[in-house]
């Protein structure tokens, strides 16, 4: 019997499951934590906690991730280069190094400024030991990729780090958003580096022989070998594997999907048993890409969402991730007596560090080497958690002065604070990890508020019930193209439980399916307020890993046919070559065929086997003063395809 083995490398769990394709069912499940300072150790322990015991049984092991999400959203990425050929930009990229060189295409693709291979290689010289990676942009490289692959091939010969081009990722116009992407692109193949030769390690130490795969933020999958070079297209692979894994789990084909993790809840809808993309390209960090990406809401609360007392004294949860206490006090014990019994300041002011915060060391930064005051820091936190007035104290410092901050922002220490599940294990529904350690901060949180214990843990859970209806509203409404005002009274009713005319209007009156490791104990109570139907499939938390088991193959192709500038011929453009026809039915044809065959190709090296190729034509025309005139005719070619192993069976 092949079984498929998907796993899911989150911000908190790597998920791992067995799935038998031919009877659509789950075998087996198991959670461990990641291990971001080594990721192949959360992996070996899901792996081990899964059983596996018949390695050759497995025909294709898949990956869904959000570790890339999480290096853009962090921006924890590596150093880029940025080279813009033909344009200069006022506005932010997010590139360690900027630099315009020669080079120009007009809108056609025709070459108007040719590059300099000498200054293109003193420019990326200069960069030696600064960057891991470079990013081209070129003004039109959709239209002729010419100049952009020339000047890639000077980079590799100067430097040797990763270069990536921006019509390789995307063939629509949009030169910000392009280069974007590109910078972007090249700046998590370290992180998805990791993460596959982490892969590949454990594959290869449990005898594995089954070839590699990751999912797309689509919701389809790819090669490993491919993800390297479009690290881009992993980003939100998470959410769009929970999709598809809560497709597979519920059988619904129409709801409103949302995967409650450790760090974000993300919201998608589901319309006729396919997942909606995004029309422009998915937004993430703030950075607006030309990803094709499943339309996902991403709102920070989750399971490890940190509560804070905010400066007018009022309770916030999220949208920051920390280290749950409970957890915390499992890595070290003596934790949660440290916090009963570290005197807290009485003229302390919350600012930025919480009187509950605790922090752990994670690893040395990457890029520099830590001052004296950071090693001493470090070295204090070698056994384990502290609270933040035990370092303070024997920092001989105020606490707002130790500048944790940067550190947790450089990956070097982890913020630890009360969460939504440090409540669960103050109630008792909830009794995995360190209790005492939850109660201690729960603790120093109530008698900020004045409060009891009791109280103060219903204060925070209503907080939290409160801010998920919120997300299910405001994602509700962005889908159904009906953004609501959450100060609006009608609003504020339907926040309440009054479902009146606002439950149809956003279509919350379809079932929310929830899933993730946290949906069973926060969900159900939310959906009722909200008057919809919860529901919770069985290995519903560990949909993410189900939806990289079950996945497909897909891949698109495009082509553009415009008249060339004088309308004497047809320029057909794409991201393979731009070559000229007299006529219009001839170009267009020409650009069909070899746009399948392209779509093909492109399945074939993601690693799909025997596809279907679907091939839409989209003809642009403009109607003026009776006349009628050609402006465009675009056309997509789409393949999907099953897993090679799928086809040998």
């Amino acid at each position: 019997m092949a079984m498929i083995l998907g796993m899911d490398t989150g911000g908190t769990y790597t998920d791992s499951v067995l799935v038998d394709p031919a009877a659509r069912r789950v075998l087996h499940q198991a959670k461990a934590f990641t291990t971001r300072q080594d990721l192949l150790c959360g992996m070996e322990e899901s792996l081990t906690r899964l059983g596996l015991d018949a390695p050759d049984a497995l025909a294709l092991v898949c990956l869904s991730t959000t570790l890339a999400t999480n290096a853009v959203v962090e921006g924890q990425g590596g150093r880029v280069g940025a080279l813009l050929l033909g344009y200069d930009t006022s506005k932010p990229l997010p590139a360690a190094h900027v630099r315009r060189i020669p080079g120009k295409l007009d809108i056609k693709g025709r070459v108007v400024e040719d590059i300099s291979e000498a200054e293109t290689a003193e420019a990326v010289a200069a960069w030696a030991g600064q960057v891991d990676a470079v990013a081209i942009s070129g003004f039109a490289s959709v239209r002729n990729p010419v100049q952009e692959k020339r000047v890639q091939a000077i980079v590799r010969r100067v430097l040797n780090v990763p270069v990536v081009c921006g019509h390789e990722l995307s063939s629509a116009l949009g030169l910000h958003e392009r280069t974007v992407t590109a910078i972007l692109n090249a700046a998590l193949i370290p992180s998805i580096c990791e993460l596959l030769d982490a892969a590949e390690r454990l594959l290869d130490r449990h005898r594995i022989r089954a070839p590699l795969m990751l999912v797309k933020g689509d919701g389809s999958l790819m090669h490993a070998a491919l993800a390297r070079e479009k690290p881009i297209e992993t980003v939100l692979s998470g959410p769009a594997a929970s999709i598809v894994g809560g497709l597979f789990l519920a059988g619904q084909t129409d709801a409103l999907v949302v995967d409650m993790g450790g760090t974000t809840s993300d919201f998608a809808q589901l319309t006729r048993g396919k997942t909606v993309l995004c029309a422009q390209g998915a937004q993430i960090g703030g950075w607006h890409t030309q990803l094709r990406a499943a339309e996902i809401a991403t709102f920070g609360i989750g399971g490890d969402s940190g509560f804070r007392l905010q400066a007018d004294g009022t309770l916030a949860v999220g949208p920051q991730r920390v280290l749950p206490l409970c957890v915390a006090g499992h890595y070290r014990p003596a934790l949660a007596e440290e916090l009963r019994t570290t005197p807290i300041p009485d003229h302390y002011t919350v600012l930025e560090e919480q009187p509950f915060g605790c922090y752990r060391f994670l690893r040395p930064p990457r890029h520099r080497d830590l001052t004296a005051h950071e090693q001493k820091l470090c070295n204090l936190l070698s056994d384990g958690p502290h609270t933040l007035f035990y370092l303070a104290e024997r920092m001989q410092t105020d606490p707002e002065q130790l500048g944790l901050s940067a550190l947790v922002r450089a990956g070097v220490l982890q913020r630890c604070g009360l969460t939504p599940t440090d409540l669960l294990h103050i109630r008792g529904g909830m009794a995995r990890w360190d209790t005492a350690a939850a109660r201690a901060g729960g603790q120093i949180l109530a008698d900020h508020l004045g409060l009891s214990l009791e109280d103060c843990t219903e204060q925070a859970i209503a907080a939290v019930h409160t801010r998920l209806r919120e997300c299910c509203i405001q994602a509700a409404a962005s889908f159904a193209g009906a953004p609501l005002d959450l100060a609006d009274p009608a609003v504020q009713l339907f926040l309440g439980g009054d479902c009146g005319a606002v439950h149809t209007q956003i279509g919350l009156n379809r079932p929310v399916v929830a899933l993730g490791a946290p949906a069973r104990a926060w969900l159900p109570a939310v959906c009722r307020k909200l008057g919809t139907q919860a529901i919770i499939p069985a290995h519903a938390e560990v949909a993410s890993a189900v939806g990289a088991a079950v996945g497909q193959v897909m891949a698109t192709a495009e082509a553009l046919v415009r008249p060339d500038r004088y309308h004497t011929g047809y320029l057909v453009h794409t991201s393979w070559e731009s070559p000229w026809f007299a006529r219009r039915d001839t170009a267009e044809d020409w650009a069909k065929r070899t746009a399948q065959e392209q779509a093909r190709l492109l399945a074939e090296r993601a690693g799909g086997g025997a596809c279907t190729v679907q091939c839409t034509v989209q003809p642009t025309q403009s109607h003026f003063a009776g006349e009628t005139q050609f402006i465009q005719t675009k056309i997509t070619a789409t393949a999907v395809a099953s897993p090679q192993w799928a086809e040998k069976e």
